[in-house]
C-alpha cells in the first residue's frame, strides 16, 4: 500500500510542477538535481480494527527545493505552494484513491514544506491451513471361517 501511495504523490506533484527534474524518496543524494521533490514518511499511526484489519495513518513532508537563483527561490516556492494546495486532495496510483486530510503548507529556509495525512484500511488476509484428505483402511477380520460379532 505504501508503494501506491508514493506512486499517488509522486503523479500529483508532476502535475503540479511540470519543470521538476526528480521526485526523491527518504533521503536527497548530494549531487542532486533542481527543482526537486523530497517526499517523507514523518510519522505512522496503525489502529487494529475487526476482521485482521487495521487503520493506517501516514503523515507526509513533501519537500520542494526550487531551482532558480536565491532572489527568487521564496518566490517560486510561494507558486508552487499554492499549486500544491490546489491540487492534493484526491491522490490516486495502481487503481486506488487516497483522500488526503490536514494539508498545511510552510516554507523555512526556502524550500516548501507540504505537510498532509492520508488515512487508508489494510486487510491482512491470513492463510488457514486446510484439512488434509484422510486415507482410512477398513478391514474385517475373519477368525476360522466364522464372522466376527456374530453369535453362534
Amino acid at each position: 500500500m505504501v508503494e501506491s501511495l508514493y506512486k499517488a504523490i509522486a503523479a500529483e506533484c508532476r502535475s503540479s510542477v511540470p519543470e521538476l527534474k526528480k521526485i526523491y524518496r527518504d533521503n536527497i543524494p548530494q549531487n542532486m538535481e533542481f527543482p526537486c521533490i523530497l517526499v517523507e514518511i514523518v510519522e505512522t499511526t496503525a489502529r487494529r480494527r475487526l476482521s485482521e484489519r487495521q487503520r493506517i495513518k501516514q503523515n507526509f513532508d513533501v519537500q520542494y527545493f526550487p531551482g532558480d537563483e536565491s532572489e527568487n527561490r521564496r518566490k517560486e516556492c510561494e507558486k508552487v505552494k499554492q499549486e500544491m494546495l490546489r491540487r492534493f486532495d484526491v491522490i490516486s496510483a495502481d487503481g486506488i484513491s487516497f483522500y488526503v486530510r490536514s494539508k498545511s503548507a510552510s516554507i523555512v529556509d526556502d524550500v516548501l514544506h507540504l505537510m498532509f495525512d492520508v488515512t487508508y484500511t489494510e486487510y491482512e488476509e491470513k492463510e488457514i491451513p486446510k484439512m488434509e484428505e484422510m486415507n482410512t483402511n477398513l478391514e474385517t477380520e475373519e477368525k476360522d471361517g466364522r464372522n466376527m460379532g456374530k453369535p453362534e
